[in-house]
């Protein structure tokens, strides 16, 4: 371990190094800060690859410290990283179900369950008119349903949410479009494409090549949920709001949509909030608050189905699939070896672009679940990534689409399942727990499968609208406790002693950080923000994996280049593991 002092205050230490890693090495990330107040220490760790135990040890009178754990290589023997992950996830594998024994867990599932059908549905819709109908809404709900039902049974993270993402939408159309124009067959071509893509996300989960994320920092974590975020909430907002300039929807629909989806969203902002006001019995506060996704759908239909009865309106509602076929005349399976030997090989060309993609995708959104605070359980990121490849090789076989880890659904569930209180102190909420539970995803899928086949009467009455006044809320959850958001309306302050006096990185506090300091690194963020959402909606929107990818060279390179202090970098963001000259300020 590396020990370096971090107070000036009480004189020198000397710095003892043992098993010094040179930036190859990768476990917990620890560190000591010293309370002024308080005069003590906390220790505390937060994992990269490995437990996700958070440690908390107060001492009196001792000069903070940096600690910095025996550390795993990059690149790891066969299979050692999936062997660790089992060994650690499987002494708790049972404690996965009993803990999902109790009503916070409904909650969960209700809320999820409309929050992940309706985009599934909505991708659907889109993969229709991509690739002409050769993918649809049942292939997008088949392949979500089975896949994570296999993920939530076998994986190491459970609270992570599998679903297709825009990512994989966007490189399905430009897939098809390319196949069309070379006259290539698609279902062949796809299912290859993803088989290789499948041998070579089975290659980094038997080489724990996941130990990449160590490159990964709150800087990337934090650009990139908010990106994923502000999707959601934009392109609610934008179908609502088309409506007004859609000359064949009269001026009283396209109003009435919009209160509705308003209805709904600040029905969900308010039962949510509940459990933060002093009025009532706290149990009763706190099972409404639970439950305030699905109980604000309930209440944005009963709106709507009074407003089409009063003005006789007709509403969009949720369409499923007519029944469990596939969309295109083929059969479940595709025969992969009808194409020709040449399209097999030139398959493996494209692979990589749609591997970076789905480890992107998944290791992030991964890495965000296990940084949770309240989480005790160790991560198995080797294991994820394991089971993803074999799930990648089905849907590629199935002819269904790819899916990984969701950014915004997983955050969400984390967050559904957090046991929180207010710090009277600070007044800012805290996390004192979370459900770590395997039922929550198993049954949110099976549901998922079972919509097609016997929930269609009764979600065909869903109003679309309201959908969109749940996504819009969907997307406010997931940026509630994103540091970057905060710190962006923190650059409007003009003067730092208006700075929120709570707030961790306000003078006084233990990650105190000058203001014109704090508004340089949130530019910087807000600029990759601005890039990435560029690139996501341009015909380079194939670029966008590597983009995420090079968020963490990005923080590297600020760091390196002397743009912030050392000390600006911990309070601001987190030690990079990498870098072997970290010195504590």
């Amino acid at each position: 371990m590396l020990f370096r002092s971090r107070s000036r205050k009480l004189g020198k230490m000397q710095a003892v190094t043992m098993n010094t890693t040179l930036g190859l090495g990768l476990g917990l990330r620890a560190r000591a800060r010293v309370s002024a107040k308080a005069k003590a220490t906390t220790l505390y760790g937060a994992p990269v690859v490995g437990d996700s135990v958070k440690l908390s040890v107060r001492k009196t009178a001792k000069p903070s410290v940096v600690v910095r754990a025996a550390a795993e290589p990059l690149i790891e023997a066969p299979f050692k990283g999936i062997k660790d992950d089992i060994a650690g996830r499987t002494p708790v594998y049972l404690d996965d179900f009993k803990q999902g024994l109790n009503g916070k867990a409904l909650a969960s599932v209700c809320f999820l369950f409309f929050a992940a059908l309706a985009p599934a549905i909505a991708f659907g819709a889109v993969l229709t008119g991509a690739t002409a109908g050769m993918l649809g809404a049942t292939e997008v709900i088949v392949g979500t349903a089975i896949g994570g039902i296999i993920y939530a049974i076998g994986c190491g993270q459970p609270l992570s949410i599998l679903a297709s993402t825009g990512s994989v939408v966007t490189y399905t159309a430009i897939l098809y479009t390319t196949c069309m124009q070379y006259g290539l067959p698609f279902f062949g071509t796809y299912a290859w494409i993803g088989i290789w893509t499948s041998v070579i996300l089975m290659a980094v989960a038997v080489t724990s090549s996941s130990n990449l994320v160590r490159f990964f920092t709150k800087f990337t974590d934090e650009t990139f949920a908010c990106l994923v975020a502000c999707i959601f909430c934009v392109e609610s907002a934008k179908k609502i709001i088309s409506m007004f300039f859609n000359p064949a929807i009269s001026g009283t629909l396209a109003l009435s949509s919009a209160l509705i989806a308003l209805v709904t969203l600040y029905a969900g902002l308010f039962l949510s909030g509940l459990k933060r006001q002093p009025y009532g019995p706290e149990a009763i506060r706190n099972i409404v608050s639970d439950f305030a996704p699905t109980i604000a759908v309930a209440v944005g239909c009963a709106f709507a189905s009074w407003l089409t009865a009063t003005y006789g309106l007709s509403l969009d509602a949720l369409s499923l699939p007519a029944s469990l076929a596939p969309t295109a005349a083929r059969s479940w399976v595709i025969d992969i070896f009808a194409v020709p030997n040449w399209v097999k090989l030139a398959a493996l060309a494209p692979a990589p672009a749609c591997a970076i993609l789905l480890y992107m995708d998944q290791n992030i959104t991964t890495r965000l679940v296990n940084n949770s605070v309240g989480l005790k359980k160790k991560a198995a990121y080797h294991l994820d990534m394991f089971w993803l490849s074999l799930i990648t090789a089905a849907t590629s076989i199935c002819g269904l689409p790819w899916i990984c880890a969701s950014t915004v659904h997983s955050i969400t569930h984390v967050k559904s399942l957090s046991d929180t209180k207010v710090n009277e102190a600070t007044g800012r909420e805290e996390v004192t727990g979370v459900i770590e539970s395997r039922w929550t995803p198993l049954v949110l899928n099976i549901l998922i499968g079972c919509a097609i086949l016997y929930l269609k009467p009764i979600l065909g009455q869903i109003p679309m609208c309201v959908l969109n006044g749940l996504f819009f809320y969907l997307g406010l959850s997931a940026m509630k406790g994103n540091e970057f958001i905060e710190r962006v309306f923190m650059c409007m302050i003009t003067d730092s002693k208006k700075m929120p006096k709570t707030h961790p990185l306000s003078a006084g506090n233990d990650r105190a950080t000058d203001l014109g300091t704090l508004k340089k690194f949130t530019y910087m963020q807000i600029a990759c923000l601005g890039v990435m959402w560029w690139i996501k909606g341009s015909p380079a929107a194939m670029l966008f994996p590597i983009l995420i990818a090079a968020l963490g060279p990005v923080r590297i390179v600020a760091g390196k280049a002397g743009w912030f202090s050392q000390k600006d970098l911990n309070n601001l963001d987190e030690q990079v593991e990498t870098d072997p000259g970290y010195v504590a300020a």
